[in-house]
Protein backbone atom coordinates (compact mmCIF):
# COMPACT_ATOMS: atom_id res chain seq x y z
CA UNK A 1 0.00 0.00 0.00
CA UNK A 2 2.84 2.40 0.85
CA UNK A 3 4.54 1.74 -2.53
CA UNK A 4 1.30 2.57 -4.36
CA UNK A 5 1.14 5.96 -2.57
CA UNK A 6 4.73 6.74 -3.56
CA UNK A 7 4.04 5.89 -7.21
CA UNK A 8 0.85 7.96 -7.20
CA UNK A 9 2.71 10.92 -5.67
CA UNK A 10 5.38 10.61 -8.38
CA UNK A 11 2.75 10.62 -11.11
CA UNK A 12 1.12 13.73 -9.62
CA UNK A 13 4.46 15.60 -9.46
CA UNK A 14 5.34 14.68 -13.05
CA UNK A 15 1.84 15.59 -14.19
CA UNK A 16 2.11 18.96 -12.44
CA UNK A 17 5.32 19.89 -14.29
CA UNK A 18 4.38 22.53 -16.88
CA UNK A 19 4.88 21.34 -20.44
CA UNK A 20 6.58 23.64 -22.92
CA UNK A 21 4.06 25.06 -25.36
CA UNK A 22 4.83 23.78 -28.85
CA UNK A 23 5.87 26.71 -31.01
CA UNK A 24 6.13 29.28 -28.22
CA UNK A 25 9.60 30.38 -29.40
CA UNK A 26 8.38 31.15 -32.95
CA UNK A 27 8.61 34.85 -33.66
CA UNK A 28 11.09 37.70 -33.56
CA UNK A 29 13.32 38.27 -30.54
CA UNK A 30 15.19 41.60 -30.50
CA UNK A 31 18.12 42.63 -28.34
CA UNK A 32 16.84 45.11 -25.76
CA UNK A 33 19.94 45.55 -23.66
CA UNK A 34 23.48 46.10 -24.83
CA UNK A 35 25.67 43.11 -25.34
CA UNK A 36 28.73 42.68 -23.27
CA UNK A 37 31.53 40.55 -24.52
CA UNK A 38 34.77 40.34 -26.37
CA UNK A 39 35.80 39.67 -29.95
CA UNK A 40 39.13 39.28 -31.70
CA UNK A 41 39.12 38.79 -35.48
CA UNK A 42 36.35 39.73 -37.92
CA UNK A 43 32.96 40.99 -36.76
CA UNK A 44 29.60 40.08 -38.32
CA UNK A 45 30.22 42.68 -41.04
CA UNK A 46 33.62 41.25 -42.01
CA UNK A 47 35.52 44.16 -40.44
CA UNK A 48 38.66 43.31 -38.40
CA UNK A 49 38.11 44.23 -34.77
CA UNK A 50 39.42 43.65 -31.29
CA UNK A 51 37.33 44.94 -28.41
CA UNK A 52 35.80 44.23 -25.06
CA UNK A 53 32.41 45.68 -24.11
CA UNK A 54 29.41 46.88 -26.10
CA UNK A 55 29.49 46.93 -29.88
CA UNK A 56 27.44 48.73 -32.52
CA UNK A 57 25.71 45.62 -33.89
CA UNK A 58 21.98 45.17 -33.32
CA UNK A 59 20.98 41.51 -32.93
CA UNK A 60 17.72 39.75 -33.79
CA UNK A 61 16.77 36.09 -33.49
CA UNK A 62 13.95 35.09 -35.87
CA UNK A 63 12.61 31.66 -34.90
CA UNK A 64 10.90 30.45 -38.06
CA UNK A 65 9.74 26.99 -37.06
CA UNK A 66 9.51 24.94 -33.87
CA UNK A 67 8.44 21.33 -33.55
CA UNK A 68 8.53 20.02 -30.00
CA UNK A 69 11.77 21.23 -28.49
CA UNK A 70 13.65 21.61 -31.81
CA UNK A 71 13.64 24.78 -33.91
CA UNK A 72 15.17 26.56 -36.92
CA UNK A 73 16.01 30.25 -36.80
CA UNK A 74 17.97 33.15 -38.30
CA UNK A 75 20.51 35.04 -36.17
CA UNK A 76 20.83 38.49 -37.73
CA UNK A 77 22.77 41.69 -37.32
CA UNK A 78 22.13 44.70 -39.52
CA UNK A 79 24.86 43.30 -41.82
CA UNK A 80 23.80 39.69 -42.44
CA UNK A 81 21.84 36.66 -41.20
CA UNK A 82 23.04 33.16 -40.42
CA UNK A 83 21.01 29.95 -40.17
CA UNK A 84 20.89 28.34 -36.74
CA UNK A 85 19.35 25.17 -35.37
CA UNK A 86 18.41 24.80 -31.75
CA UNK A 87 16.75 22.86 -29.02
CA UNK A 88 14.95 23.99 -25.89
CA UNK A 89 15.69 22.07 -22.73
CA UNK A 90 13.00 21.21 -20.17
CA UNK A 91 14.45 23.76 -17.73
CA UNK A 92 13.98 26.66 -20.19
CA UNK A 93 17.58 26.48 -21.39
CA UNK A 94 18.38 26.98 -25.07
CA UNK A 95 21.20 25.37 -27.07
CA UNK A 96 21.84 26.54 -30.66
CA UNK A 97 24.52 26.14 -33.30
CA UNK A 98 25.40 28.05 -36.45
CA UNK A 99 28.16 27.34 -38.95
CA UNK A 100 30.87 28.82 -36.73
CA UNK A 101 29.98 28.45 -33.08
CA UNK A 102 27.33 27.73 -30.51
CA UNK A 103 24.83 29.59 -28.34
CA UNK A 104 23.57 28.90 -24.85
CA UNK A 105 20.67 30.72 -23.32
CA UNK A 106 17.69 30.79 -21.01
CA UNK A 107 14.08 31.78 -21.66
CA UNK A 108 12.10 33.41 -18.86
CA UNK A 109 8.62 34.56 -19.89
CA UNK A 110 9.07 36.83 -22.93
CA UNK A 111 12.80 37.46 -22.45
CA UNK A 112 15.80 35.39 -23.47
CA UNK A 113 19.39 35.68 -22.33
CA UNK A 114 21.50 34.39 -25.21
CA UNK A 115 25.27 33.96 -25.21
CA UNK A 116 27.43 33.10 -28.22
CA UNK A 117 30.86 31.48 -28.21
CA UNK A 118 33.11 30.95 -31.21
CA UNK A 119 36.65 29.67 -31.07
CA UNK A 120 38.87 29.52 -34.12
CA UNK A 121 42.32 30.34 -35.42
CA UNK A 122 41.32 33.76 -36.76
CA UNK A 123 38.22 34.60 -34.70
CA UNK A 124 37.35 34.29 -31.02
CA UNK A 125 34.04 35.57 -29.66
CA UNK A 126 32.28 35.51 -26.29
CA UNK A 127 29.18 37.71 -26.23
CA UNK A 128 25.80 37.81 -24.39
CA UNK A 129 22.54 39.66 -25.06
CA UNK A 130 19.10 40.03 -23.52
CA UNK A 131 16.39 39.65 -26.17
CA UNK A 132 12.68 40.34 -25.86
CA UNK A 133 10.00 38.64 -27.90
CA UNK A 134 8.17 41.10 -30.16
CA UNK A 135 4.38 40.94 -30.28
Amino acid sequence: MKMRSIILAGVLVVGATPALADGHLVGTWKAVEGGGGAIVGSDHGGKDVSYTGDNDLTWTLRVEEQSGSGFHAQWCSQNKCEDVVGVERMNGGILMADEDGHFEGTVIHNKMELCYVESGKDVRVADCHILQKQE
